[in-house]
């Protein structure tokens, strides 16, 4: 068996050794909200107003007002049409709590303050309100004694009567939105926010939906919770301002990184392929296990001719 030899003044090839390290790639800093301009105040908010402050700092909900008639389909009483004093129709829907009041005790043919849970068709991306409640400061609405809280009782005149939203300072048309910052575009003004439904019972899951908005913020806000002022616009919740309140979603891992288990506690040992659930060594695969490689085809070489001799 013959080696390969070198001349000496030339040796094999090798990998020139670093002569200088590796510069340190310069990541972009992650934007502070506060590195921003400051958006315009929001709106005070207090226990006398028909929507009420924040309960706690990361609370997630949708609710705003909307000041116009309701006018009930022919099928079902609690499905119907709002119609606002501006003149857009919005789809709506009465829920079940305050069905009784507006049935027995109030006149449709007036224009009510309607506190109501927005939410947008996936079909038109337009505004559907649940009405939850209404606001009318000269009126005291009390539940029956004894009787299911979910009838209430008949209107009654307030002893002192509370401040209407002129007094308060809040337009008829806002909404009050907090959640989380999911989808962002400077190009169509879209912001999308995910807002959290707390589980009536202990046995159900917790469920999402989202609102859409329109507005044109500097800020980059995706993975951020925010609170938001909102101002209907016809069909459409526009910003009014805005206030970062903490990051959501964590940082995702880098790509071709490993991703650690969801549960460390849950995840199985890793099995040395030599060793058995009893520790004892596994016996390697037999010859008979193994697939055989095929055959090669031998093939016949032609007869020799016989060439005459000249």
């Amino acid at each position: 068996m013959s080696f390969a030899q070198f001349p000496p003044d030339r040796l094999p090839s090798q990998p020139e050794a670093a002569s200088r390290p590796a510069k340190p790639i310069k990541r972009p800093k992650r934007p502070d909200p506060a590195d921003y301009p400051p958006l315009p105040p929001m709106l005070q908010l207090t226990g006398n107003t028909p929507i009420p402050p924040a309960s706690e700092p990361l609370q997630y909900r949708a609710i705003g007002l909307i000041l116009g008639k309701y006018i009930p389909s022919d099928e079902e009483f609690n499905q119907g049409t709002m119609l606002a004093d501006d003149g857009t129709e919005i789809d709506a829907v009465i829920l079940g709590r305050i069905m009784s009041l507006i049935k027995n005790h109030l006149d449709l043919e007036k224009s009510h303050l309607w506190v109501v849970y927005p939410r947008i068709r996936k079909e038109d991306n337009k505004l559907h309100a649940q009405i939850m409640g209404m606001w009318d400061p000269q009126l005291v609405v009390k539940p029956l004694e004894n009787s299911n809280p979910e009838d209430l009782a008949e209107p009654a005149p307030a002893a002192h009567p509370l401040p209407s939203i002129e007094t308060l300072g809040i337009p008829d048309s806002y909404f009050s939105i907090r959640g989380e910052v999911i989808y962002q575009s400077r190009e169509t003004r879209e912001i999308f926010v995910k807002i959290r439904q707390a589980p009536k019972k202990k046995t159900e899951e917790e469920r999402y939906f989202k609102i859409r908005l329109i507005g044109d913020l500097p800020q980059k806000l995706v993975g951020n919770f925010w609170d938001f002022d909102v101002i209907r616009v016809e069909n459409n919740l526009e910003i009014r301002s805005g206030q970062f309140v903490a990051t959501i979603r964590a940082k995702q891992p880098r790509k071709g990184g490993s991703r650690p288990p969801s549960d460390p506690g849950s995840a199985k040992p890793f099995k040395k392929p030599w060793e058995g659930d009893d520790g004892r060594a596994i016996a390697p695969r037999s010859d008979v296990d193994r697939p055989k490689p095929a055959a090669p085809v031998k093939r016949s070489l032609p007869p020799k001719l016989d060439l005459p001799e000249d």
